[in-house]
């Protein structure tokens, strides 16, 4: 129907605005977020003064009053107390850190976590209000992917950015203060290591962040490759390409694993060129101490080196994951920015069960795009408890009449009249409810067989699920499964074959007890047998019921009491079965094609569309 496209992503300028709506959605916990800035302050201050205290510590003096000389015979006293008094504040000083450190860690989960679940739900909320369009142009993996993938890496970003955005800058501020009011000589040595650091860091950066980029990229295409290898597995083996998929992968795997070596290689040249930095300030320390000859500040600084590089090396953490955490938050807000479909009207019309069927369309216009109309002047009317039979070939427009009256589209011009009022009056869940549909594809999901049949009908008692079953010729294999109709079908329905599926699927259609029936294909999945035991099912199932059938088997439709043949977004013939056949017209043609094998009489303009 239309070509698979991404969802559109924003300009540049709106890109880097993300991160901006993004940190406006957490204005609301702002009172969490003050204690985790409170929380990783006092952690990092007390982080800081404890080299101060190990100086004080290891210092002459202090160990003159630890260590007594006894004058007459020059044993060592040591001063238990005292050690233990000064031991036990440094001891102090670390477990009210980390005690900090962890209310801010907990904190900013709690706030990280309350960020994901308005996320997602705002992202589930605005699927169910997109319109069917966006699902058509959107591919559902990268839908999976931008709901869970970038979500996850937001949360997991912002926890890692809150804490260590603010726990660097208190660290390299507070760090650099304390080194200077130790010793400034000393605190100099060590903060000229800081620009030198961050300045390699941004230039490795520019190099490897589009390397990374194109790793990502990379994995896509090996899991695109995986997800080929499990869904194409009997196209594989039945066309022996084993070999030819394996080379295919491994070349694919062999880029991804070149694409990460590169980036790693050149992001793991920052820390051991960091370390030599450090290193080199670690042999100029010692020479300034050894000149002011004060060896306890060989310790206090040795510890203040080895804090002051920890937010030197955030720092450059923090800029991939601000990258990657806008690249996420835009792909995030690009759904959450989609428009939506068109709301219901203020005062619209609740269609109950007592509507009667009466549909009929008037000069409807509608295209999927502006440059290739589908549909044109078309006008149908269709009676209570009618059956329409639609045919014709692929692209005709079939499929999309029906999804106009479920609404699933609006018209571009022209009205659909349900009981001689614009469907678009009607609320469209309620003028859904009055609609039962069976899919070519079948859908259930995981569940028992009763909850799959009463999904449209979840007030429906089990002995309303069986005899919806006995309707659809579905009772007897699902009394041959273990556990009967509490038989749970699994991800994939794998359990249940293509045929039981669809039997299931028509069960689930009966039940609802709809005013109106679209059968797209319904028993396309069946075998010829069964198709027997359906038609009879379905026949009693649109008695009195306004029946639309989508159907290329016409061996399905002969009694049906009106066939539409479409071509292009016309109706081109109407009839019954036996009329159209005498015209001798397309239906003809189709119909002698299919049965008589007359293949040559079919013209292929008009098939094409």
């Amino acid at each position: 129907m239309n070509k698979v496209e991404k969802i559109p992503m924003k300009s540049k300028e709106k890109n880097k605005g993300s991160l901006k709506r993004l940190f406006k959605m957490m204005k609301p916990m702002l009172p969490l977020l003050i204690i985790v800035v409170v929380s990783v302050v006092i952690a990092a201050v007390f982080q800081i003064i404890g080299p101060v205290f190990f100086k004080d510590l290891t210092s002459e003096a202090t160990m003159q009053e630890i260590l007594v000389v006894d004058p007459l015979t020059g044993l060592i006293d040591v001063d238990v107390s005292l050690l233990l008094i000064k031991v036990g504040i440094i001891a102090a000083i670390y477990v009210v850190m980390c005690t900090f450190q962890f209310i801010a860690d907990f904190t900013v989960s709690k706030v990280t976590g309350r960020i994901m679940y308005r996320l997602r739900n705002d992202v589930k909320l605005k699927l169910d209000k997109l319109p069917l369009e966006f699902f058509d142009k959107t591919t559902n993996g990268d839908i999976i992917s931008r709901v869970s993938n970038d979500i996850d890496l937001i949360t997991t970003s912002i926890q890692q950015i809150v804490t260590q955005l603010i726990k660097a800058i208190c660290l390299l501020i507070g760090t650099s203060i304390a080194m200077l009011v130790v010793n400034w000589q000393c605190g100099l040595v060590a903060i000229a290591t800081f620009p030198i650091c961050m300045a390699l860091a941004l230039f490795i950066t520019k190099f490897s962040q589009p390397l990374f980029i194109k790793q990502q990229k990379m994995l896509g295409s090996v899991n695109s490759k995986v997800e080929e290898a499990y869904s194409g597995f009997k196209v594989i083996k039945l066309f022996n390409k084993e070999e030819d998929f394996e080379n295919d992968f491994n070349l694919e795997s062999t880029n991804l694993a070149n694409a990460g070596f590169k980036a790693f290689t050149l992001t793991n040249m920052i820390f051991p060129v960091m370390q030599f930095i450090h290193n080199l300030a670690y042999v100029f320390i010692c020479v300034l101490a050894g000149v002011l000859k004060d060896a306890s500040m060989i310790v206090a600084f040795f510890m203040f080196l080895n804090i002051f590089q920890q937010p030197i090396q955030q720092i450059g953490e923090l800029s991939s994951y601000l990258q990657q955490t806008n690249a996420a938050t835009a792909r995030v807000y690009a759904i959450l920015d989609a428009k939506d479909q068109p709301s219901d009207k203020e005062n619209a019309i609740i269609a109950d069960e007592n509507i009667k069927g009466h549909v009929e369309f008037k000069d409807v216009f509608f295209s999927y795009s502006k440059d290739t109309p589908l549909i044109e002047n078309l006008d149908l009317v269709v009676e209570p408890g009618d059956s329409i039979a639609i045919v014709g070939p692929t692209g005709a427009g079939k499929t999309t009449l029906v999804n106009l009256i479920m609404r699933f589209y609006e018209v571009d011009k022209g009205e659909i009249l349900i009981d001689g009022v614009d469907i678009r009056d009607y609320t469209r869940s309620s003028i859904r409810n009055q609609i039962g549909m069976v899919l070519q594809d079948t859908w259930l999901f995981n569940g028992t067989i009763a909850e799959n049949i009463a999904y449209g009908n979840i007030d429906a008692t089990r002995e309303e699920i069986i005899e919806a079953a006995k309707e659809a010729h579905a009772h007897h294999f699902i009394m041959t499964l273990p556990d009967g109709y509490d038989t749970i079908l699994n991800e994939e329905g794998s359990n249940v074959s293509q045929g039981q599926k669809q039997l299931l699927t028509i069960a689930r259609a009966i039940l609802s007890r709809p005013r109106i029936l679209i059968l797209d294909e319904a028993t396309s999945s069946v075998d010829t047998r069964t198709e027997k035991l359906l038609q009879d099912a379905m026949t009693n199932m649109m008695k009195n019921r306004t029946t639309f059938v989508i159907a290329h088997r016409l061996s399905t439709i002969k009694n049906a009491k009106l066939i539409l043949v479409m071509n292009k977004g016309h109706i081109i013939e109407k009839g019954s079965h036996q009329e159209l056949l005498e015209k001798g017209g397309f239906y003809a043609d189709l119909y002698n094609a299919q049965f008589l094998g007359n293949n040559e009489n079919v013209d292929e303009s008009q098939s094409n569309s």
